[in-house]
């Protein structure tokens, strides 16, 4: 491996990726044809997530850049945008780059790995590599949603089983992303399904786009993500309650798998949002008791299931029309050190159901070991 070739590609110093390598922040993953390197972390100008491909040519795809959160929403948005923005929903599943590297088609997810799973679903979208076989430059980033993934099980009308939900279009060189309207013009050009275009608003306009995070909740969608138009400022999001408490709601299930820092944010968010929509006492009640209910609920529910002798997991399915693609899948999931049970669910319309049962062993051990005895 050349690594003096990848830091040329980069634009960093050989050292740097030399160390970077060492540290095991950066390392290869050789059995994917084409190799390539995968930055667990940030280095330098080099965003975490990113892969480089040593093909015939090295090629690059970047991190998506992480998008910060807004807690206190009205001040952000003066500060930090300049006059309209651009409302659009934050959908509820996992980030996807959709790229052709050597002529190949990777679907890449934010960690940086290729999924083998969501590249073949993603392979089947006619529509997607007639779009990349003529804008070679781009990746389509995007959110798959629906119930059939590895990742993230979450209700979508609109893709029950599997859906790719276009939001950007960022050149592989630079990131930078295409301005909205050009983005739209060329998604619908090629029939490519895009996140849902809430509304452009003056950023002074507060009250529409509460309204619009209200509603949301009340649909038992994610929230929204702010976009300066052209793309040349960071996005922001921001979500309702419902989203905040069912976060909470799920992660108290297995409150050993998370860091208390998810927990501690979700919940101070619902402070400041609280304050800033003004609400009243009745309108403070209600949001006191789902975010009670939204802890105490499910942590019960696990602790009692540990009682009855149930080991915790946390179940996924997929569906796949050939034994190579579930074996790649597998492979590819114990190699990222996920433990877990494989229940063959049956056949249907000629593709092969399977439930991912993923073991949540930190959580299940140390409720044992609390209704053992343990104290501390």
């Amino acid at each position: 491996m050349e690594l003096e070739s990848v830091a040329e590609a980069l634009r960093i110093e050989k050292w740097r990726l030399k160390g970077a390598m060492e540290r095991k922040n950066a390392f290869l993953i050789d059995d994917f044809s084409p190799p390539y390197i995968l930055f667990r972390k940030e280095l330098r100008h080099v965003e975490k997530g990113t892969s480089v491909f040593l093909g015939d040519s090295i090629e690059v795809i970047r991190g998506f850049p992480r998008i910060r959160r807004a807690f206190y929403l009205e001040p952000m948005l003066q500060k930090h945008f300049k006059d309209n923005v651009v409302i659009e929903e934050k959908m509820n599943g996992y980030n996807v780059r959709a790229a052709l590297v050597d002529g190949k088609f990777v679907a890449i997810t934010r960690g940086g790995f290729v999924c083998p799973y969501t590249t073949s679903k993603l392979e089947e979208d006619e529509n997607l590599l007639k779009f990349l076989k003529y804008n070679q430059e781009l990746v389509v980033c995007g959110e798959v949603v629906g119930m059939e993934n590895p990742y993230v099980a979450h209700e979508y009308l609109e893709a029950e089983r599997f859906g790719f939900f276009c939001f950007d279009l960022r050149y592989k060189s630079t990131n930078k992303a295409l301005p909205i309207e050009e983005r739209n013009s060329l998604l619908e050009k090629y029939q490519l399904k895009s996140v849902r275009l809430l509304g452009t608003y003056r950023k002074g306009e507060i009250d529409s786009i509460f309204e619009i995070v209200r509603e949301l909740g009340r649909e038992g969608r994610e929230g929204v993500v702010i976009k300066d138009p052209e793309m040349k400022l960071s996005p922001v999001k921001y979500t309702p309650s419902e989203t905040n408490t069912s976060d909470l709601a799920y992660a108290f299930r297995y409150p050993y798998e998370y860091g208390r820092d998810f927990f501690f944010s979700r919940i101070i968010r619902e402070g400041y949002q609280a304050a800033e929509w003004e609400e009243g006492e009745e309108e403070l009640e209600a949001r006191a008791m789902r975010l009670g209910k939204s802890i105490l609920f499910p942590m019960v529910r696990s602790i009692r299931k540990v009682m009855d002798g149930d080991v915790l997991t946390e179940d996924f399915r997929v569906r796949v029309n050939s034994e190579e693609k579930i074996k790649a899948l597998l492979i590819f999931l114990r190699r990222q050190g996920i433990n877990f049970i494989l229940e063959d669910s049956g056949i249907d319309l000629d593709e092969h159901i399977y439930l991912i049962k993923r073991l949540r062993n930190s959580t299940t051990d140390k409720i044992k070991s609390y209704l053992s005895g343990r104290f501390e």
